[in-house]
């Protein structure tokens, strides 16, 4: 491996995205189909009750860099959970609509 490819063991994550401003992590993973599979889950335990109404969008996101110097790319967003266990639906979808 060269010096300038990350490592993979935490590429992944998802964000919670909380209007008006703020993030919360709700997990990470060296793929995007654990981060997947594990974010639903991670809802219920990191999303306050009363944090819930305000999370507008959830991001799934890659790091993209050197493992100690890069930044967290957006690449797609996730289906915002709509129970506190987080059983909703996990599918991609837009980001939620503020009507």
């Amino acid at each position: 491996m060269s010096m300038s490819e990350s490592t993979g063991a935490q590429d992944w994550r998802a964000v919670a995205c909380l209007t008006p401003s703020g993030e919360r992590l709700l997990c990470f993973g060296g793929s995007s189909a654990q981060v997947r599979a594990a974010y639903a889950g991670a809802w219920g335990e990191v999303i306050r009750d009363e944090d819930r109404p305000t999370v507008k969008a959830i991001s799934l996101q890659r790091w993209a860099g050197l493992a100690w110097a890069g930044q967290w790319e957006h690449q797609s967003y996730l289906a915002v959970p709509n129970t506190r266990g987080g059983k909703g639906s996990a599918s991609e979808t837009e980001p939620a609509s503020s009507n």
